[in-house]
């Protein structure tokens, strides 16, 4: 039965794809025709094109990214269904694909919408994840409101640690709903049997380009140092039949902005002590500290907001750890980054700023039994408040 329901979900998730990318009106053209329009040449007018496909298709992504408003990409939550992973396996898998990205929005003459986008979360296994891709929707209005249904595709790249890290495309069906600014979308994954939902939420951008730091708006300074608290959400994957709790944390930091939208920030977090249980009892706890650089892409949302994605490096140590006797494990472990999240600014020098960092530490630990890499794969949703200058 599992098999035959994979032959299904296949055939329709090629069914799908194939399906969505005639454009409406497309009566009038082959369906080979209609399915390059939706490609980045197609974002092209009739006048703008030449003989040269190729150099169309550069020439639409050139229009799409730089004519487009940009975008904060947030990945929500992975469905692993009951019939694809059985219970002991789908119970080891990670559903909360945290982690975010950018995106520009492009919305063409006919009203389909275009999008740009690169991301990075955290995939069923824990391990980050990165994602490129381009992607075309159509979108039919529902009545007379701002809301819009939408179905398209995705032509991306990623690469997985269990795929030994080699990038492999992923052309991907998408559903969506939502407004110009914001939409909720769907795909299904065919070859891991999952069902992947993410939010892109597409601010005004394009008439604060041309914002520097000698203007007076909120965002003029270059400096922001913040500090504050919130909750960091750890898991014990690797840990044979271990769980964590979640607790909360303070962090702070200092951000400096290279350009209007481009910052580097350097970062502290502290979480309080994680308590560490297997098959009913505590069997240790730890306190983790982390110390992370990154690079920020900032977006002016409104005259008070920015939204902002970063990817960046950290290095994680357990502090304060208790494990019981026979245990010894490593204590550091340098990881990669990712963050989303936004800034409001009060007042030229008083912003609140958070959002949520995503990390991947993995501790290598041996016990008289058995060894293993410990990983609390820890998001830390945090909230502080920033003096800039």
């Amino acid at each position: 039965m599992p098999e035959l329901k994979n032959k299904i979900s296949n055939y329709l998730f090629g069914a799908l794809l194939a399906g969505v990318v005639f454009p409406a009106g497309a009566a009038d053209r082959s369906a080979w025709d209609a399915i390059l329009d939706t490609l980045p040449a197609g974002a092209l007018s009739a006048e703008d094109r030449t003989d040269s496909y190729v150099s169309d298709s550069w020439s639409g992504f050139k229009k799409i990214f730089f004519e487009g408003t940009d975008g904060l990409i947030l990945p929500a939550y992975t469905i692993h269904p009951g019939w694809a992973y059985k219970t002991p396996k789908r119970r080891n898998e990670n559903g909360y694909t945290w982690g975010g990205g950018v995106t520009r929005n492009f919305i063409d003459d006919r009203g389909n919408r275009r999008i740009v986008y690169a991301m990075a979360f955290s995939d069923s296994h824990s391990n980050i994840e990165p994602f490129l891709g381009y992607g075309w929707l159509s979108r039919w209005r529902l009545g007379n409101s701002d809301f819009y249904a939408e179905a398209g595709y995705t032509l991306g790249i990623t690469a997985r640690g269990d795929y030994k890290w080699i990038p492999f495309p992923a052309p991907l069906p998408l559903l969506g709903f939502g407004t110009d600014a914001f939409s909720i979308y769907g795909t299904y994954v065919p070859f891991s049997n999952i069902f992947f939902f993410f939010a892109n939420y597409a601010t005004d951008a394009k008439g604060n380009k041309s914002l520097d730091f000698s203007s007076n708006n909120l965002f003029s300074n270059r400096f922001l140092i913040y500090a504050g608290g919130g909750y960091q959400k750890n898991d014990m994957k690797g840990m044979p039949h271990a769980t964590t709790t979640s607790e909360g944390a303070y962090s702070g930091g200092i951000r400096f902005f290279v350009t209007p939208h481009w910052a580097l920030d350097f970062g502290i977090t502290q979480s309080a002590e994680q308590k560490v249980r297997s098959q009913g009892r505590q069997i240790g706890s730890f306190k983790l500290r982390g110390y992370q650089l990154t690079a920020q892409y900032h977006m002016q949302a409104s005259d008070s907001v920015k939204l902002y994605a970063g990817i960046g490096a950290g290095y994680f140590r357990l502090q304060g750890s208790k494990f019981e006797a026979g245990t010894s494990y490593h204590k550091g472990d340098f990881s990669p980054v990712v963050q989303a999240g936004g800034t409001y600014a009060i007042t030229k020098n008083l912003h609140i700023t958070g959002g949520v960092d995503l990390a991947f530490p993995r501790y290598e630990t041996h016990t008289a039994d058995s060894s293993y890499s410990m990983r609390p794969s820890p998001a830390t949703f945090k909230i502080a408040v920033g003096l800039a200058f």
